[in-house]
Formats: structure tokens, sequence, C-alpha cells
């Protein structure tokens, strides 16, 4: 038999636990939003319960979901990529529901409190933003897993609520490539940046080899293959390794840098200067955005380098099953955005042929 209790929270808020009780079983409990979806779980507990199918578990007895973040902090998010960014996400919702039996976290709650982080405005030193639903998306996608693990590892819950809870449509990601005037420019003001002589080899690897940031940013001498002419990016975003060519203006780059080199220990190929930071990369990001004001480029992320190297590689012949292999994307999906550009350079091949097979004619 089920009961249902009205409660007050102190910000306003109203939720509905639900009791669900049986003669020869424990009582079941759960904290709700509406009280309709406080019946719906108790009609559906009940049912499950005659017929056998309900979940219980003495491990996720008193488990909070702070329990679970915790645990998950400490067990396997050190091996991941990106944990910092994904600690911090994690915290966010320590912070909001974190004291919440795990077992009472339903996907309306995960999606209220998602509602709310959409709708409340962020600073980003003193300019305010509305964040979108691509970055709404990522709070949901740092969470997920943990409840993942807690139902299918741990046996805390019965299952993901994640699981239940919609993502909000994202926008296309942009296509933001360098005009040539604009890479002219670009080249010529990191030629100006006297203090971080390394940036124009960064910006023309960028270009090139249309790596990340982070690739850049971890890459040793260990990694550069100056007789195959090549270099190894170990640190990817999809967790594998790939080799780009090194080549043409990239390449001479590469090779002066490596006679005049600052004289350090350090084994990354763009090492901080001073004896603090000599064993960790560069830190360039200052004389990135003032070549970028230099040079008068608008509307531009070091990011978009990686976009330029796929756009000029699409202009100049290559198909998207060569640029995702030169890019490190595992699928077509990501570079179809480029296809367009594909389809430019065929037009243009065809229209060659047919002047030259029907000029008689």
């Amino acid at each position: 038999m089920a009961s249902f209790e009205k409660r007050a929270g102190k910000d306003g808020s109203t939720s509905y636990r639900a009791k669900v009780r049986l003669k020869g079983r424990n009582t079941e409990s759960a904290t709700f939003d509406r009280l309709t979806d406080a019946k719906r779980w108790a009609i559906q507990t009940e049912a499950a319960i005659r017929e056998g199918r309900y979940f219980q578990s003495a491990a996720g007895k008193g488990k909070t979901l702070a329990d679970a973040i915790d645990r998950y902090a400490r067990d396997t998010l050190p091996a991941l990529k990106d944990s910092d960014r994904r600690l911090a996400q994690l915290q966010w919702w320590r912070f909001q529901i974190g004291a919440v039996p795990i077992k009472d976290i339903s996907a309306s709650m995960i999606a209220k409190y998602r509602d709310e982080l959409k709708s409340t405005p962020f600073k980003t030193g003193k300019t305010e933003k509305q964040r979108t639903d691509a970055s709404t998306n990522r709070y949901l996608a740092a969470l997920s897993p943990v409840m993942a693990a807690a139902a299918d590892e741990w046996e805390w819950i019965a299952d993901n609520p994640c699981r239940k809870v919609k993502r909000g449509k994202e926008a296309k990601g942009r296509t933001r490539f360098l005009f040539d005037d604009e890479r002219k420019r670009l080249l010529e003001a990191c030629d100006k940046a006297t203090e971080t002589p390394e940036l124009k080899i960064i910006v023309l690897l960028g270009i090139t080899t249309g790596a990340r940031r982070s690739e850049l940013s971890g890459l040793t001498w260990r990694d550069v293959d100056f007789k195959r002419q090549s270099v190894t990016f170990h640190d990817t975003k999809n967790g594998e390794t790939r080799a780009a060519p090194l080549v043409g203006p990239a390449l001479h780059a590469m090779t002066e840098w490596a006679k005049v080199r600052p004289l350090n220990d350090s084994s990354h190929v763009f090492s901080g200067r001073t004896e603090k930071t000599k064993n960790k990369p560069l830190d360039f990001q200052r004389a990135w955005m003032t070549a970028l004001k230099r040079a008068e480029v608008k509307d531009f992320r070091f990011h978009d380098l990686r976009h330029t190297a796929a756009s000029y590689l699409a202009m100049n012949g290559a198909g998207l099953r060569e640029i995702a292999e030169i890019l490190g994307h595992k699928t077509l999906a990501m570079v179809q955005r480029y296809s367009h550009l594909t389809q430019d350079h065929t037009n243009a091949v065809v229209l060659r042929m047919t002047k030259a097979v029907f000029q008689e004619d």
C-alpha cells in the first residue's frame, strides 16, 4: 500500500515523498518534485515487488550522491582525460544535491537542476554569459557515468536516471578558418612576439597538422622525427596515438628551433621560461591573444587553427576520409562540415575535365 507526504523546502519548493509498504517487506520510499511522478513510482514499485522484480541492495543503503561522486572521483576519474573539468562539473552536482540519498535521485530531479544550471548566468572576467545547451550537456555527461557506475558496478541503485534526461540540442560546430590575408597577417604578428618566439612555430603546426592545443602543449622532442619528417601526438582527445607529417614552413621552423631552443632539462618542445615552469608546457595564451589583436583577426580561437587545417586540406583536394585520418577522427561525422569544400573542389575538377573533353565540340 502506498502513502504520500507533501513536503515544503526551505527555498519555498514543494516535494512529495512516496512510501510503499507491503507485508513481509521493508518500506521503500522516494522523493519527487511532482505528485504524479511519486504516484507513478509507487504503482511501478508495488508491481515490481509483487512480481519479484524490485531491486534491493544493502550496498546502497544510506548512500548519497556525494558518496557516489567521491568514490568515482577517487577510483575512476584520475585515469580520464579532462579530469579537472569533469571534477569541477561533478562538484556542482555535489553542491546542489549531494546530500540526497542516491536511490531518491530521479530523472525529474536531474532535469530540474539541469534547467536551473542553464538559466543561471555565469561570469567570465567581467562579462556575464548565458550557458548554452552544449555546456549544460557536458554537466549531464559528467554525472551520467557516476550514476551508471552506481547502478551497474556498485549495485547501489537499480538504474541510471540520467539515461531518461533529454539533452539540449547543440548548435552545429563552427567552421571558422583563416583567409589568406588573415593567415599572412597572423604569421607576421607572431614574428613580432619576441618574448615568445615559439608562437609562430606553434601556429604553423596548428595550421599544417590540425593539432589541438593540448597535443601541441604535450609535444616532446622524442615525438619529433626530423629524419622521417613527422611528429607524433600521444595526448589526443580520443586516447589514441596519431602521427602527422612535418613538412614545409613547419619543418623549417622546427629545425631552426631545435638549434636555438632554451638549454634546460625539459623534454617539452615548448616549455616554460622560469626555473619553476621549465618542466611544464609553455603558457602562450597572452602572446596568442596579442598576435590576434595585432593582426586584426576577429572572432578566431586557437581551436580554429584545426578548422583551418581541415578547410585547407578540403580546398586542395583531400577527401573526407583523408581529412579524418590526418586530424585523428575515428568517424567521418566530425568532418562532414567540410563536405561543401570538397564538393567545390570536385566541381572544379569535373569542370576542367569537361572543358578539355568537349573543347572541340
